[in-house]
């Protein structure tokens, strides 16, 4: 399919998908819930359809005294992640997790944009709540690396 905005809310409309296109940034996006939390997925066309961009926000506001962290965190995670893709936008305060699908011939393949969806729900939902917890202060990151540590040894 060629990447265009019809092509891609038909695709997402075959996966079941309420996809939708915000006005104001001329995106497509999704919304997608776990634990009560709303997750928006973004998905638009780059450099003329060469690229798809996937971006999943983590719903959580980053407090600045955690932003140092926080990066640190995201780093540590993309290191041991197959796909890393999480960032941190420090001036808006966020966090998210950025996938590219690059097309041939500017098309693309509706399973693999199903299989970008699914690895960033996913990836989102392992780690959003230690994201959180760290981005809000809930939890230090030595507190977050003791735990991990805990969990390997057992």
């Amino acid at each position: 399919m060629k990447v265009n905005e019809h092509n891609l809310l038909e695709a997402l409309k075959t996966l079941k998908l309420d996809a939708k296109v915000q006005p104001e940034t001329n995106q497509i996006y999704v919304i997608f819930e776990h634990e009560k939390a709303q997750f928006p997925l973004f998905i638009r066309e780059l450099h003329d359809g060469e690229l798809v961009q996937l971006l999943t926000f983590i719903p959580c506001n980053v407090d600045k005294n955690h932003a140092a962290d926080l990066a640190r965190l995201l780093h540590m995670l993309n290191k041991e992640l197959d796909m890393p893709g999480f960032c941190l936008d420090e001036t808006s305060s966020t966090v998210f997790y950025r996938l590219m699908m690059p097309t041939l011939k500017k098309e693309f393949q509706p399973h693999i944009l199903e299989a970008l969806i699914n690895t960033s729900q996913m990836v989102c939902k392992s780690f959003a709540a230690v994201i959180e917890a760290l981005a809000v202060g809930a939890m230090s990151l030595d507190e977050i690396l003791k735990k991990a540590q805990q969990l390997q040894q057992s």
